[in-house]
């Protein structure tokens, strides 16, 4: 059985059905399984195209997502909100998760809204657990249609769109399934533990071993990931899946949550590099901790097979340190940079709980499809999540809740670690085949597989 994508629209003049439709060809041609549909509409002119109209359910169906529609004022049309919100039922059975998904869309003035509707629809992906793929900054079709990574952002051409804008769409697709077909099969569930103990987080956060000899060794997570089930990780002939977490700042939360992340991907069995940006950051040291962790360099990340970035949170955005180090990454002119590809999510650290925890977050995942990576958040994939203050974009923490991270935002942190892991454990490999791999079989890599799978509804073709 192939992998299935779902392209999702809603149309009145024809131009984003005509770019969708583009789309669902570019994943045929990626061997998917494609289903094309539109959203109802309240005037006459959205009720011409002949595609089925969307249900929720056609969301359950996919493993990867198209969204399209039209920039109305900066935002989402509201037919195609409407579509959204009625997904919610699906949804708050956690059903929506970790299926890839892209967007496009489409209006009159070149800057009236394009970018803010495509993040817009980001923000609804990561609210579903879903993981974020935009448009390939390093393919020549995607600086000749405008240059965003964030998906496709096209012209109001009345139904005609130009030639750059038809090989964007279809290039958006066929990147589309493509990492759909690198992610199916398996599904990314690891819960927290059902009780979190009450102890100092810092008891939790060893900084373990940062040389390359030793980090593929599992270390131990902390007290407040106890009993945790963890999803093993299934190892390839030639190495485990490597991950970075890279972070800035000395203070004790951003130190003791990247060791979170960190020793939770080391439990289900990846290879961890602790790294830190070096430079002030107006925070008391945490000596106590321990040896600060090496310096991260570019061939950290070209050496991962995921990362994640931390930070406080400055004036609403990660302080400046990190983002000149990820600034860094940005690939040449037509080039791949280290982050291509590559399972990508965050962490942050603010003063005050709606004083950046969830901007800053998503102003790094903006810088990271800029690299070609593949957003990866928590959404509300795990308990741990709702628990910790619900932040679906990443794990934060404020400091009004104390200097250091409380249980519920450690176990989030581990969440957030292991996920991201396992993500980049799926994102490193070869597509799968239309057959079926059986977890712990001999094609499904070596040694056993524990990985916890979330069954999904399926509606008939």
């Amino acid at each position: 059985m192939s992998h299935r994508v779902t392209v999702v629209y809603h149309s009145r003049h024809g131009t984003v059905r005509a770019l969708a439709a583009l789309a669902a060809e570019g994943a045929r041609q990626a061997g998917a399984e494609v289903r094309l549909l539109r959203v109802t509409d309240d005037e006459p002119a959205g009720h011409r195209w002949p595609e089925p109209e969307a249900v929720p359910e056609d969301v359950l169906w996919a493993d990867g997502l198209v969204l399209a529609c039209p920039t109305y004022y900066g935002n989402v049309s509201s037919p195609f909100k409407r579509f959204l919100e009625s997904t919610s039922p699906l949804w708050q059975r956690g059903l929506l998760a970790d299926r890839v998904a892209t967007a496009l869309t489409v209006s009159t003035q070149r800057h009236g809204g394009r970018e803010a509707t495509l993040t817009a629809l980001h923000h609804t992906l990561y609210h579903w657990g879903c993981w974020v793929a935009g448009s390939d900054p390093a393919d020549p079709v995607t600086r000749a249609a405008g240059g965003t990574p964030y998906g496709l952002a096209a012209d109001n051409r009345q139904g005609e769109p130009a030639s750059h804008e038809r090989a964007a769409a279809r290039a958006l697709g066929h990147r589309l399934a493509t990492l759909t077909a690198r992610s199916r099969a398996r599904f990314l569930v690891s819960p927290a533990p059902a009780a979190l103990p009450e102890h100092g987080p810092h008891r939790s956060a060893v900084e373990g071993p940062t040389d390359d000899a030793a980090a593929d060794v599992p270390a131990a997570t902390g007290q407040a990931d106890a009993g945790a089930p963890r999803a093993a990780l299934p190892r390839d002939a030639s190495r485990p899946v490597r991950l970075a977490v890279v972070h800035h700042g000395e203070e004790a939360a951003v130190r003791v949550l990247a060791q979170e992340i960190a020793a939770a991907a080391r439990a289900v069995g990846a290879r961890v590099r602790l790294r830190r940006v070096p430079g002030g950051s107006g925070a008391a040291s945490a000596a106590w901790l321990g040896p600060a962790a090496a310096p991260a360099t570019v061939a950290d990340i070209a050496w991962a097979d995921a990362v994640v970035f931390g930070a406080p949170v400055r004036l609403g955005a990660p302080a400046a340190p990190l983002l000149d180090f990820v600034q860094a990454l940005e690939p040449a002119e037509g080039g791949r940079g280290p982050l291509w590809g590559k399972a990508a999510g965050g962490f942050a650290v603010a003063a005050a709980r709606h004083a950046g925890c969830e901007t800053a977050l998503l102003h790094l995942g903006h810088m990271l499809l800029h690299g070609g990576a593949v957003l990866v958040p928590p959404g509300y994939t795990d308990p741990s999540v709702k628990a910790a203050g619900g932040n679906p974009y990443g794990t934060s923490h404020c400091r009004c809740e104390g200097s250091l991270p409380t249980p519920q935002t450690l176990a989030a942190a581990a969440h957030q670690g292991r996920r991201t892991a396992l993500a980049g454990d799926l994102l490193r490999r070869a597509p799968r085949s239309s057959r079926t791999v059986r977890a712990g079989s001999a094609d499904a890599g070596t040694g056993p597989v524990r990985l916890v799978i979330r069954s999904r509804g399926r509606s008939t073709a």
